[in-house]
């Protein structure tokens, strides 16, 4: 409850008040109301009634304004909205059918498409809590994700089967995408045989519907990705506001997206693409060249993309130049990387001043915005903060700086999450906003954040958070070392990669490629070291046991 003799939560709730009423003005703008029977639009209101605003409520929506249009153009093919629809209905069926309910945990270990799509929309049928799993992970973070967090069923693509946690009891597998060659010894080594095989439960889906939450997988330090549990989206048009008010968004638009499903960027803008009755171009693995052949052949309106992969596109694109149309691509939109200047400056060279970047953390999803005219003015500028919530740059204090003065970001708003599932990790926070973790300065003329790094040694690897504890902690359990440490450094690719300094104390021979190996069994591809330094000296160490970093050699 908002106490109104309280000065600040009456600004809060004001500002917040109008930030929702600016976004749903943005909302209406892309025309997403036009068209359509009142009866069309009733169907629409009643499932979301019933659904809330989670992908099948808005799926469901959708179907009922727009059936035959695409939903979604895969490796596979098409899939109108309507057997979208069937095939989450289906799943849902036999799910239900299988003792699942809103009580029950269910991973997604999916790549983008119909694989990832289809369990999450049948999700708010049944309205148990869906765990979007990093198919970067490795096999014995999935093994203690579903011991730890009790899942009941993994939809995992066949891509992953040597990582599969077969060894849990009580762990339903079932292939949500299945190549060639895919293993057959699981529960359901197709989801058509999940389809065939209901079980002896009722399988009608509930009237009323609890949504358990969207859970976000994030690193930890202790090297087991920490669970951090969204709801399901109400009324988020405080946060989605200013990239459609910046953009020339509308309706029905396409869209190519590259930005990975199981992150930030890639699920929320896939709840707001079917929400306005777009038509979304993937493909599993990306490949710069195919993404510049969807955006000429489907005529996609948007790219939503990261750092990482949009420069591969520009270097291929500009390589090539006059073999692929863009000219239909109307907005860019970028986040998980923060763009070099250079990338920003060559994409706005290429294609204009389309390009957009928002801010975030898994945590906090949404917290800025900046759009072409903002990077334009500013190339290394995040945006202004989201029109609902608070975003402030504090001190070592706890009080917010003066503009100008480099702080910590924090921020909350309404799409951030509601907390960190189990007992092992707790959220950081101050006066109710999250800590992002990273340095931050107000421009005291524009008003702008402008992001200055981590706050602590956290390495982001191609959108990856990888803390160099949990990577050197790991290090140092292998047999013929004695110590080791791990920073981050820059990367052409990646932006960076991880680079380790291993002291080996001699008892057993230990290569840079056993140490890749160790990590890459058992933490997420990204954790990887790129460069490996093996040396029989300490590690340069300050009088109370910090590594001097300037004082590493190699």
């Amino acid at each position: 409850m908002i106490n109104l003799f309280d000065s600040s939560e009456r600004q809060q709730f004001l500002s917040d008040t109008r930030g929702l009423l600016r976004g749903g003005k943005a909302v209406l703008g892309t025309g997403l109301l036009k068209g359509g029977t009142p009866g069309e639009h009733l169907a629409s209101a009643r499932n979301l009634a019933r659904y809330g605003a989670s992908m099948t409520g808005l799926l469901e929506a959708g179907t009922a304004r727009f059936p035959e249009r695409i939903a979604l153009v895969d490796d596979e093919g098409e899939l109108t909205y309507r057997q979208l629809r069937t095939q989450a209905r289906l799943t849902a069926h036999v799910l239900a059918s299988r003792g699942i309910t809103e009580k029950s945990r269910v991973g997604i270990l999916a790549r983008n498409g119909r694989g990832f799509m289809v369990p999450l929309s049948a999700k708010g049928y049944l309205g148990y809590t869906v765990f979007l799993l990093n198919v970067g992970a490795s096999k014995q973070q999935l093994h203690d994700i579903a011991v730890e967090h009790n899942l009941d069923m993994i939809f995992a693509d066949s891509e992953f089967d040597e990582k599969l946690p077969t060894d849990v009891e009580g762990l339903t597998l079932v292939h949500a995408w299945a190549g060639p060659d895919h293993r057959t010894d699981i529960d359901f080594p197709t989801i058509q045989d999940l389809w065939a095989a209901p079980g002896d439960q009722d399988d009608s889906l509930p009237k009323k519907v609890n949504q358990g939450g969207v859970v976000l997988m994030s690193s930890g330090t202790s090297g087991t990705p920490k669970a951090v549990n969204h709801s399901e989206p109400m009324l988020p048009f405080g946060v989605i506001g200013p990239p459609l008010e910046a953009f020339p968004v509308t309706a029905g638009c396409t869209l190519q997206m590259t930005a990975s499903m199981f992150h930030v960027l890639g699920w929320g803008v896939s709840v707001i693409a079917l929400m306005a009755g777009c038509r979304i171009v993937t493909q599993r693995v990306f490949d710069p060249e195919k993404v510049l052949q969807q955006v000429d052949e489907y005529k996609c309106d948007g790219i939503i993309s990261s750092a990482v992969f949009l420069k591969d596109q520009l270097a291929v694109d500009v390589a090539n130049p006059g073999k692929y149309d863009h000219s239909s691509v109307k907005f860019i939109m970028n986040a998980g990387n923060a763009m070099s200047e250079d990338l920003v400056l060559g994409l706005e060279e290429q294609y204009g001043y389309i390009l957009g970047s928002g801010y975030g953390s898994t945590e906090g999803l949404l917290v800025a915005f900046a759009g072409p005219e903002d990077l334009k003015a500013d190339p290394n500028t995040a945006g202004y903060p989201v029109w609902n919530g608070r975003l402030e740059v504090l001190g070592e204090d706890g009080k917010p700086v003066a503009p100008g003065e480099v702080g910590i970001i924090h921020a909350r708003n309404v799409m951030s999450m509601e907390g960190y599932l189990g007992n092992r990790d707790a959220a950081e926070e101050t006066d109710g906003m999250l800590n992002l973790g990273d340095k931050g300065v107000i421009d005291p003329e524009s008003g702008r954040l402008r992001v200055l790094g981590r706050d602590n040694d956290m390495i982001i690897v191609g959108g990856e958070n990888i803390w160099p504890s949990s990577v050197s902690d790991l290090i140092c359990k292998m047999d013929g070392v004695d110590d080791a440490y791990c920073v981050g450094v820059e990367d052409e690719k990646t932006f960076q990669r991880v680079k380790a300094y291993v002291v080996l104390d001699g008892t057993t021979e230990v290569s840079g490629d056993d140490v890749r190996s160790h990590i890459e069994h058992n933490l997420i591809v990204p954790a990887i070291p790129r460069d490996v330094v093996l040396q029989t000296e300490a590690l340069p160490r300050n009088a109370i046991g910090k590594v001097v970093k300037r004082d590493l050699v190699g």
